[in-house]
């Protein structure tokens, strides 16, 4: 209906903005999230491999008292009030790694109140002697019996420890005591440099360790000693072509898991010297159910040419999207095809774990008002002082006074380390009131400060700047919902803030109270109900217009639940695949096709030419003129276009829309004069089509896509083009209607008109419905907005409306051959952006992914509510030549049938001598108004039969509708004498 409708929208573009940055996160080498590496809570009544320290007595596993659970460990001092419980870290700690380590003391019954802390005796060649002595956390805290005190806290690892002893000891006691200890936990927060290590291959045992030929060279451990002091290497030879070198199967080490991010280092050297200076590649070969072979380069060498070990370092990562890997391979190759080379030292260390499982996040939030007069965890940033006030607050008693600001930044801050994960998505408001009151506006900004690996950064949560707040005595509200925490962070590294933005400084001081920070679980899917493309399945396929944030999560499940065939939405389009000619991006769209794939799902490819020069660059119609250097550029430009994109996807995507949306019924040959016809006319349509049949694979359909052809002048253009193409021999397989439909426009009979005008002048024709939505706004509505208000009486009507749809649609099934959504549900449908910003519901589920009406209007109109309507009647004398009729309506038991009326009344003499009676009656339509389930209503009306044989009989028919697009007629047999009859 709309020149540019497949756009996709704003809202789309944001949750897309959001994915990319998750996933950058989650592809980059990053720190490693906090890891639990060893826990001694003494549960199971031993001592966990503890041990006496410096001349305490062995520790015992006691149920005398516990911090959580039943056990703890129990020790007691020497007569000189030192030593303690100890255990030997080697194996637990890494060298050049950090930790947090953490535990809970409390001193046995009568004993002194003192001081305790945990302490490592570190056994290091930089340290004098030999050993040091590092204190975890605070030196003395404060510990008694009658309650338990943590100890602990950061300690980094030395690169060059080689053992570590942690000790609980108390600090000041003047004697011998005893105390107990429970519940120690060590975490590492960051990775040694490059990474905690999962395997390690120096061939020292003599023999291969697991690894294989790539290709067919072979592989022998040969002595040679690498730069690390290893003695051993793996050497390869008898190479034929550049691809040939060792290589390992991944797969087979169990510690590596989807979504970590890897480190690969390796010594590697030729065998002999070449003058032409070969290099050596460090790759990886990935195989899944949608591909039997990516590579991806890790590292490649300086020019080598003998006799010296050069180092290659280099990452890598894979999914279980679109499917788990059925192979993953490291290999070293080279660019000469015949030199033997070895490899040596490789070590592959994890540098992050995958993504924490939101279950195992700590997704409690935060919410602070302040009524028990601290600053509940709010610190003032810069110069800025936070204090606790009684003066004024927005709910409750008391709020945060911020202060003393001498810059912008300057203002409130709370660690939300801990709080908010990458990857998932929160809910953030508070409320907040200026000083002094002056009526002056301020820009109010909430940011985090995120740290990692030495590299700070201060991304915006509200749009930038931030809201407009005026200082007028009143408390405004700071509120970003839904926003995706994208931000990776050190352990401790991540804050949220609130501060001014100006051009200068803006020092106004501001309350701040009931701050809410919630997280928001994940939508999941209703798993119990009928899926849409199996419910179809007679008649067509079913498909929905995807983007990246629908292959992965909810949005993927409910994808491959309902739909068994995708459009990428904007990923395969000129501008999207190659941007500058001759330089083609593939991955976005390949990742989507992957996943139709894996579900054995169809493809439609969208699109190759778009006639309007939409999402096309510059480039592809040349300088523009229409002279015969500038044609047949541009000529080549769409070849060279078409035959990389459609021989790229290959048989995976079975249909191509070749030209898009190229129909003007204001042009006497009604086609768009878009920058490609002003170069070579209505040729450019020949040359796409042709180029299509060139280098597609046999058997792959190619469609002319268009929007409003159901619309009379358009419909005719379309026509009018088929049949031109056609007649010169271009290969139109299919013609493909787009139907971005309003909710009172088109009619369902003007589509099924479109379809069959299509099928009877080109029979065999394929044709499909390629982007159908249905908007709740009525066509050229440009004012109306329902927001998050949505009336269900609107609901209702599209899902009655989705009905007759899609009963139209399968009754022209052998006609039309696919049905495609586009997009699947109201969180994600570029009509929030079209015509104008506003929100949408336009598709089958709701912001939630959940079934809406218009989901049961395609698999079931009798969960649809109203659905199950029916009338019944009753006639009553009045006078002797009066009848009166009473028509009653009774909603059925599913949900309410909105705006109830009876469209007219028509009565039809059956028998007896012809008369004509008198009917009083109120004016049509008949308005019932709104019925609950189960409700009902009614209406009556007077005949007069005074001109009538009172044995005559009458059909009585009434037209009604509810939920404007549900409707029927009620017919019964009316004998005057007795009465109606059902």
């Amino acid at each position: 209906m709309f020149h540019f409708a497949s756009d996709f929208n704003r809202q789309r573009s944001i949750r897309l903005f959001a994915y990319l940055l998750t996933l950058a996160f989650f592809l980059a080498p990053r720190s490693l999230h906090a890891q639990v590496v060893a826990t001694y809570d003494f549960e199971n009544g031993s001592t966990q491999g503890w041990g006496s320290f410096y001349n305490a007595s062995t520790p015992v596993s006691t149920s005398a008292a516990a911090q959580s659970g039943n056990y703890s460990l129990l020790t007691t001092t020497s007569a000189g009030a030192t030593g303690g419980p100890s255990i030997q870290l080697a194996g637990v700690l890494l060298p050049g790694a950090k930790y947090t380590i953490t535990g809970f003391v409390r001193l046995t019954s009568g004993e002194t109140a003192t001081n305790a802390n945990f302490t490592i005796a570190r056994t290091d060649p930089s340290c004098s002697g030999g050993t040091c002595y590092d204190t975890i956390g605070t030196y003395q805290v404060p510990v008694n019996s009658s309650g338990w005190a943590q100890i602990g806290g950061t300690f980094n690892a030395s690169a060059t420890e080689t053992g570590a002893l942690l000790y609980a000891q108390l600090v000041g006691a003047g004697a011998s005591q005893s105390f107990y200890l429970d519940d120690v936990v060590i975490t590492q927060t960051a990775p040694p440099p490059g990474g905690t290590p999962v395997a390690t291959y120096t061939w020292a045992d003599g023999g291969l360790d697991g690894w294989f030929p790539f290709g067919s060279p072979t592989l022998t451990n040969a002595m040679a000693t690498d730069p690390a002091g290893n003695q051993h290497a793996l050497l390869t030879t008898n190479r034929t072509a550049g691809y040939m070198g060792p290589a390992l199967n991944l797969l087979s080490l169990n510690t590596l898991k989807a979504g970590a991010t890897y480190q690969v280092s390796a010594y590697v050297m030729l065998a002999q010297a070449d003058a032409s200076s070969p290099t050596i590649s460090m790759s990886t070969k990935l195989a899944d159910c949608a591909t039997s072979g990516t590579y991806s380069n890790l590292a490649t060498s300086s020019p080598l040419t003998g006799g010296t070990w050069a180092k290659l370092q280099g990452t890598f990562s894979f999914s279980n999207q679109p499917g788990p890997p059925t192979g993953l391979t490291l290999y070293f190759q080279s660019s000469s095809a015949t030199d033997s080379f070895y490899i040596s030292d490789v070590v592959i260390s994890q540098l992050a774990p995958p993504p924490p499982d939101p279950s195992q996040q700590d997704n409690s939030g935060i919410s602070t008002n302040f009524d028990d007069g601290g600053t509940d965890g709010w610190t003032g940033r810069g110069s800025a002082t936070v204090t606790n006030t009684a003066n004024v607050a927005h709910t409750g008693t008391n709020s945060l006074y911020v202060t003393g600001r001498t810059a912008n930044w300057n203002g409130a801050s709370i660690s939300i380390s801990n709080k908010m994960y990458p990857g998932s998505v929160y809910n953030i408001s508070g409320w907040v009131m200026l000083q002094p009151n002056d009526g002056t506006n301020h820009t109010i900004n909430v940011s985090l400060q995120t740290t990692i690996g030495g590299n700070t950064s201060f991304p915006s949560v509200t749009p930038y700047p931030g809201p407009t707040i005026p200082a007028d005595g009143q408390w405004h509200q700071v509120s970003v919902m839904g926003y995706n925490m994208a931000s990776a962070y050190d352990q401790g590294q991540a804050s949220l803030y609130f501060q001014t933005v100006s051009s200068g400084n803006d020092l106004v001081s501001f309350y701040l109270d009931d701050f809410q920070l919630t997280y928001v679980a994940p939508p999941s899917i209703q798993t119990d109900i009928p899926s849409i493309f199996q419910t179809l399945s007679p008649f067509f396929p079913v498909g929905a217009a995807v983007d990246a944030t629908d292959l992965s999560g909810a949005h993927e499940q409910l994808l491959t639940k309902h739909f068994n065939s995708i459009t990428p939405g904007n990923e395969m389009k000129w501008s999207s695949v190659e941007s500058t000619k001759g330089s083609f991006t593939f991955g976005p769209a390949d990742n989507e096709v992957n996943v139709a794939v894996c579900n054995n799902m169809l493809v439609r490819g969208h699109n190759l030419v778009w006639a309007t020069g939409a999402q096309t660059p510059s480039y592809a119609y040349g300088d523009g003129t229409n002279s015969p250097t500038n044609q047949a550029t541009v000529i080549a430009n769409i070849q060279e276009h078409i035959q990389n994109e459609v021989q790229h996807f290959g048989t995976k995507v079975g249909l191509w829309d070749v030209v898009n949306e190229p129909l003007d019924p204001n042009q006497p040959d009604c086609l768009v004069h878009g920058p490609f016809y002003q170069v070579l006319g209505k040729s450019y349509l020949d040359v796409a089509f042709q180029a299509a049949r060139q280098y597609a694979p046999a058997g792959t359909k190619l469609y002319l896509n268009d929007y409003s052809t159901a619309d009379t002048n358009r419909l005719a253009c379309l026509v009018q083009v088929v049949n031109d193409l056609r007649s010169r021999g271009v290969p139109v397989d299919g013609v493909g209607h787009e139907m971005h439909n309003a909710i009172n426009y088109p009619s369902v009979n003007a589509m099924v008109h479109a379809i069959n005008t299509i099928a009877d002048n080109f029979p065999g024709i394929e044709q499909q419905v390629t982007e159908y939505d249905e908007s709740v706004y009525n066509g050229g509505d440009r004012t109306h907005d329902y927001g998050s208000n949505i009336p269900p009486s609107v609901l209702a009507e599209q899902g009655w409306l989705y009905a007759d749809t899609f009963d139209a649609f399968k009754s022209l099934a052998g006609k039309l051959n696919r049905v495609t959504i586009w997009g699947m549900a109201d969180d994600d449908t570029w009509l929030d952006s079209f015509p104008i910003n506003r929100t949408d519901y336009p598709l089958p589920f709701d912001h939630t992914l959940q079934a809406k009406p218009a989901y049961w209007g395609i698999v079931d109109k009798s969960q649809l509510p109203g659905y199950g309507m029916t009338l019944s009647s009753t006639v009553t004398a009045g006078t002797s030549d009066t009848r009166t009729i009473t028509l009653t309506a009774t909603n059925g038991s599913v949900g309410t049938a909105w705006g109830m009326q009876l469209n007219g009344l028509t009565l039809k003499q059956t028998s007896g001598p012809l008369c004509t009676p008198t009917m009083t009656a109120p004016s049509f339509p008949m308005v019932l108004g709104d019925l609950p389930a189960d409700g009902s209503a009614s209406v009556t009306f007077t005949l007069r039969i005074n001109s009538c044989n009172p044995n005559a009989k009458w059909t009585l028919t009434v037209p009604w509708a509810a939920n404007v697009y549900e409707n029927g007629t009620y017919t019964t047999t009316i004998d005057f004498n007795r009465g109606a009859k059902p």
